[in-house]
């Protein structure tokens, strides 16, 4: 049985925040001073607070680090009603069993973006990261995971606009420029693009394209799942809208019940523009700055190109990723059957498009003028984002399946790719 959502789709348009078991670490967390764990613990605008260490059973270990940001938060517009601005944040780190700092042959590493009304820890407590990494057949993937924080509905940008509170997040700052090389700094790892890999899901998903397309000398290897993909699309601009003012700048759930950190426009008099097509272009233009228009398929649309991973395929953006590039996403309507093998159903083998029986559209009714994002509507515009790929000659593997937008599908995706971007591809897709 798949796990329900804590908050629906509707309720919160299409946030992340899924529910699940805790995955318990093996033993009791150590804490230990940053100073004692870290080598550099204060560096490239990060300062360390704390370390938390979890060992894990199979000589594993997950470590937490507390820390603040001058990037999360800076002030915007006036002066910010929270106090202190800077918020404390937590990367947790998957060291591998073994893990040695003094090791000539350095470690690969792995950026796990959240996804939205989550945070850094999902990995391991609506799925179990250390159990999926062992399970990969061959074990190709032995080198550490990143999971930094990425706020509730952050989006991984760089706000062009501010809060209510007149404060705004820089994740793409805070990600890119600060805890990248922090992380190269304190553990021993491969300190360039080669050696670098880079996920999420949703607006993980979403963030993993953007931050691919913006730096590609950053990372090498790339995989997106049930990604935010198309910008232009009525239901994702309502899913970036509803989440700007249901959670706007929020990183803990406490900061659901401050009204600063939600972004809403007003009118001369201080009162909420009642106008929703307004909210809609404000809300997005604070996340990615001033909208342009443009026209699909004989609409005029709002756009925001440089943010948009539909309009950065088209202009050859994911090139350098070519055969290091894993999209999945499920939605799809039904499976073809298997002709060598009556009753059952055929899986993608990942270098294949979407069959018709999937069902996917880009232009049907219910996917331009929905108001919400559901898996459907994202494995459309993956199926397209696929399509794209293709016609440019970027080698890439593309998994569709029957699956939801929830953890009955991520985790299987994760395995999926790790063997595909580090090992050998398995010969069928997992039913994303």
């Amino acid at each position: 049985m798949r796990r329900s959502r804590r908050w629906s789709l509707s309720a919160l348009a299409g946030m992340l925040l899924a529910a699940g078991a805790v995955v318990a670490p093996a033993t009791a967390a150590r804490a230990e001073t940053c100073s004692t764990s870290l080598p550099h613990p204060d560096g490239f605008g990060i300062t360390c607070l704390r370390v938390d260490r979890h060992p894990q059973a199979d000589g594993s270990e997950l470590r937490d680090i507390t820390m603040t940001s001058t990037a999360i938060f800076q002030a915007s517009g006036g002066t910010p009603a929270i106090d202190p601005l800077a918020r404390q944040i937590t990367v947790r780190i998957y060291l591998p069993g073994g893990y040695d700092p003094a090791r000539s042959a350095r470690y690969r590493s792995l950026y796990l973006l959240n996804g939205g009304g989550d945070s850094y820890d999902e990995w391991t407590t609506k799925a179990d990261l250390v159990s999926l990494i062992a399970s990969v057949p061959g074990h190709p993937y032995d080198g550490i995971v990143v999971m930094p924080t990425g706020g509730l509905s952050g989006w991984y940008a760089d706000w062009a606009g501010r809060t209510d509170g007149y404060f705004a997040p820089k994740w793409e700052t805070y990600h890119i420029a600060q805890l990248i090389p922090w992380v190269d700094a304190n553990f021993n790892t491969v300190a360039d693009r080669s050696g670098r890999g880079l996920a999420g899901l949703s607006m993980g998903g979403y963030g993993t394209l953007r931050y691919a397309a913006a730096h590609p000398d950053v990372f090498s290897v790339i995989g997106a799942f049930s990604p935010g993909i198309d910008v232009r699309a009525k239901p994702a601009q309502g899913t970036l809208s509803d989440s700007m003012w249901q959670a706007g700048a929020s990183i803990a759930p406490l900061d659901l019940l401050n009204g600063k950190f939600r972004v809403n426009k007003y009118d001369a008099n201080g009162l909420p523009v009642l106008d929703q097509d307004q909210q809609r272009l404000y809300r997005l233009d604070t996340l990615f700055g001033a909208h342009t228009t443009s026209v699909v398929d004989g609409r005029t649309v709002y756009d925001w190109p440089s943010a948009n991973p539909a309009t950065l395929v088209t202009q050859g953006r994911y090139a350098p990723f070519s055969g290091r590039l894993g999209l999945y996403a499920g939605g799809c309507a039904a499976l073809p059957p298997d002709p060598d093998h009556p009753g059952q159903v055929l899986y993608g083998d990942g270098d294949d498009p979407a069959p018709p029986e999937c069902a996917y559209s880009t232009t049907s009714p219910a996917n331009t003028e929905a108001t919400g994002v559901n898996e459907a509507i994202l494995g459309s515009y993956a199926s397209a984002f696929d399509a794209t790929l293709t016609g440019l000659g970027v080698a890439h593997r593309y998994c569709y399946g029957t699956g939801g937008h929830d953890w009955g599908s991520w985790p299987a995706d994760l395995v999926d790719f790790l063997q595909y971007a580090y090992g050998t591809a398995p010969p069928r897709c997992p039913n994303a």
